[in-house]
């Protein structure tokens, strides 16, 4: 069976051999030695400070709202999905006052943005997602919505869980969450945080996603408490694979892989052409639960949509380890069933 899912995804046989051994201690040299290498390679994967933690995408982001964000605060939430959603949700539980900028399935275009925060008197962030995962949607507005944040003093915060690296990012963010079980191509329980900017929230956050506790042990590589530490072996290993390969080539290996998909499905794509997601694509389907029992038959698992578009849509994932020839195996026996 091979995972074309949002995440967790196909993992390469290197990543599941490095995972699949004894723990080490997490306080001894060797252990350390693994995760400064890792910790070095997520820096050439995006330039900001990486901080890894146990926990799910979700976690990642809840942390870099609880770290950047005081109960009471102006937050603005840009929702065009499921995962704007539980931005949104964190940050109200976080105590903030939140004012949801609302579109469906694509983002607001960015002058939209700035119109909409300029209304408000005080507000300290913006939350958004960079590839929303329900509706295979990317935003490529994220380097015009940094210089929004920046004009109101604010802190952009973004999601990528389901982008980086596949998705890059090129400019400076303020906060970028993402974890390991998707375009890192490595097992669930790695919360990545990207932050280059300091965590400037004053109420008191929970001891595990206190993010000013990492950053104190970061030059020794010493985490405050037991890291996913065979997450973090099929991490090194994955990171290696990416490097070896290089980032804009594996931006474009996913591009290539996405587009064979958009161009080939006899099913519309949910996004338009501009912003559609070169990690997660999402097609409309009249019987989307037949082409996923189907396509299990042939040994491949999809997912099917989310939200509003749960009845009606499919999702198929490109990223880890899946072939050009698994793409086209897909693309035969879901073109077959839409020719019925």
């Amino acid at each position: 069976m091979k995972f074309l899912t949002p995440g967790p995804v196909q993992l390469p046989k290197k990543v599941i051999e490095a995972t699949a051994r004894q723990p080490e201690f997490h306080r001894i040299d060797e252990f350390r030695k693994t995760l400064r290498r890792v910790l070095d390679n997520l820096t050439k994967v995006y330039k900001g400070i990486p901080i890894i933690a146990p926990g799910t995408g979700t976690f990642a982001v809840d942390a870099a709202i609880y770290n950047y964000i005081d109960p009471g605060e102006e937050v603005v939430a840009i929702v065009h999905g499921e995962f704007g959603e539980r931005m949104s949700e964190a940050a109200k539980s976080r105590g903030a006052k939140v004012y949801e900028l609302r579109y469906r399935i694509h983002p607001p275009p960015p002058d939209v943005v700035e119109d909409f925060v300029k209304k408000l008197k005080n507000v300290k962030a913006i939350t958004v997602v960079h590839n929303e995962t329900s509706v295979g949607v990317t935003n490529r507005y994220l380097d015009k919505l940094q210089k929004i944040a920046e004009g109101l003093g604010a802190i952009l915060i973004v999601d990528s869980v389901s982008a980086l690296p596949a998705e890059p990012i090129r400019h400076r963010v303020d906060v970028v969450a993402t974890a390991t079980q998707k375009a890192f191509m490595a097992p669930p329980g790695g919360a990545i945080i990207y932050i280059n900017v300091e965590p400037r929230a004053k109420s008191p956050i929970p001891p595990s996603m206190s993010l000013r506790k990492f950053i104190e042990r970061l030059d020794k590589a010493d985490p405050p408490y037991t890291p996913p530490i065979n997450v973090i072996y099929g991490l090194d290993a994955a990171l290696e694979i990416i490097l070896d390969m290089g980032i804009e080539t594996y931006h474009e290996l996913h591009k290539q892989k996405a587009e064979l998909l958009y161009k080939s499905l006899k099913l519309k794509p949910v996004a338009e052409e501009p912003l559609r997601s070169y990690t997660v694509t999402a097609f409309y389907a009249d019987k989307p639960t037949d082409i996923i029992n189907e396509l299990k038959k042939h040994g491949y698992v999809i997912a099917g949509g989310m939200g509003e578009l749960k009845n009606n849509t499919i999702r198929i994932g490109v990223m880890g380890d899946i072939s050009v020839e698994d793409l086209k195996k897909v693309i035969e026996v879901v073109n077959s069933l839409v020719d019925r």
